[in-house]
């Protein structure tokens, strides 16, 4: 019993105040098996010893959505979807308007992390696609767990189509992301608050860092091994989509009218954790003595509380950076828990983990990109664009975001515009 009183303390002090799921699913591990803190802090730090990402190149990566809906409401149009795609790379190119707000103190560790999003064309069948899966289910919501005493994550049933949800596109090709209303679980007449996502952190990195290094022995739990590879993706609440979305005010967030909720999300899928080091996912670990694993970022004791103070200091005494002042936490940054519009970077740090991340353990992810024929500019100097194309394909006449100019040469260049 002692075990699921823990659970239930864990959830009144986390899930009540939290809508990010991440630090809920790392503690079911932990529950699951005892080794799996210990395992998964040692895999982080082996990642964070490799030092650097292996490439430099431009990652794209091939998403599909699947909008799981049982109300009209929750049917997002396609126009929502394309947003999110061009918040995520605007994020993750550090190319979003509010990246001039980086504060001074923390300009010499912001990053491009250099990886682009593209919504996938092509099935897994080989067929043209959009990208966008839309299953009507009967179900009216999909709960992050039917029994606080069970370890089982059952909002996974979205991902499967025999429990009324949508089959994951291979995992190893594509970035899944599944949309769907995420219900409230209400226990004892208390509501645990709002789940807005939640992503698995990658799970074969042990295993691909030994081919790269015989010294490193994979230790990972077999059985942790976040269930099967069809669970690996992001799944996010239907307001929480895009930053066009019309029923984003429903539960009065309109925080989440920004489509930073998906970037936080797919950073803990590409391997990121929490910015103040999810001390609260592990019981005994607290405050300023548990850190994210990354030298650039501030120790935090706690997550911003979705405010944006700048001077905010929860760990006061860390010199830190070139400077080694003591710098204030870093709430700007897009793994805190700060509103949408305080959130503008990733730092260096960060970024080498992610692109790592995708290199030794999401290989298939990047390698299913599209063929883009990258040319000097010389080649288009003596050439005449003929139309513009967005993403998908179609023809367009204004451009914001990312677009490709098509020339009469037969040429085609990949660009990047904000109105």
């Amino acid at each position: 019993m002692r075990l699921n009183i823990s659970l239930l303390f864990f959830l009144a002090s986390y899930v009540f105040c939290q809508n990010c799921a991440y630090d809920y699913v790392v503690q079911k591990k932990v529950l699951q098996n005892s080794n799996y803190e210990l395992a998964y802090k040692n895999l982080y730090q082996k990642v964070i010893d490799l030092g650097h990402p292996l490439s430099q190149e431009t990652y794209y990566i091939p998403v599909v959505f699947h909008v799981v809906y049982n109300q009209e409401s929750q049917n997002l149009p396609d126009s929502v979807l394309e947003s999110q795609i061009d918040v995520l790379n605007e994020d993750y190119r550090r190319l979003n308007e509010n990246a001039v707000n980086t504060r001074d103190e923390f300009l010499e560790f912001a990053g491009d992390p250099n990886i682009e999003f593209f919504l996938a064309n092509v099935d897994p069948n080989g067929n043209v696609t959009n990208g966008i899966v839309r299953k009507f289910t009967e179900r009216s919501e999909f709960l992050m767990f039917d029994d606080i005493f069970s370890n089982e994550i059952t909002l996974d049933e979205v991902k499967f189509s025999n429990t009324d949800g949508s089959d994951a596109w291979d995992t190893n090709k594509y970035l899944n992301i599944w949309i769907c209303n995420i219900g409230v679980l209400d226990v004892l007449g208390l509501e645990l608050g709002q789940v807005y996502g939640y992503a698995y952190p990658p799970t074969n990195i042990d295993e691909a860092l030994a081919s790269l290094d015989n010294d490193i022995v994979p230790d990972w739990p077999v059985d942790m091994l976040s269930n099967e590879e069809s669970v690996q993706g992001v799944v996010l609440h239907y307001t929480a989509v895009g930053r066009n979305n019309s029923v984003a005010d429903e539960d009065g967030m309109s925080e989440n009218n920004l489509g930073r909720t998906a970037v936080h999300e797919v950073a803990h899928y590409l391997g990121l954790r929490h910015i103040w080091g999810d001390a609260l996912a592990f019981f005994g670990d607290d405050g300023c003595s548990v850190d994210d694993g990354i030298e650039d970022t501030p120790n935090a004791s706690d997550q911003a509380g979705y405010e944006c103070d700048l001077n905010k200091n929860t760990c006061a005494g860390d010199n830190f950076g070139q400077s080694g002042n003591d710098l204030p936490d870093m709430v700007e940054n897009f793994m805190d828990y700060s509103p949408g519009a305080c959130q503008n970077l990733f730092t260096n740090g960060q970024i080498n983990i992610m692109r790592t991340v995708l290199e030794i353990s999401r290989p298939g992810i990047i390698n299913n990109s599209p063929s883009l024929n990258i040319f000097e500019e010389d080649h288009f100097n003596h050439s005449k664009i003929i139309h513009k194309i967005d993403l998908l394909g179609r023809r367009i006449n204004e451009s914001n975001g990312f677009y490709i100019d098509i020339y009469d040469n037969g040429l085609a260049k990949k660009k990047y515009s904000i109105h």
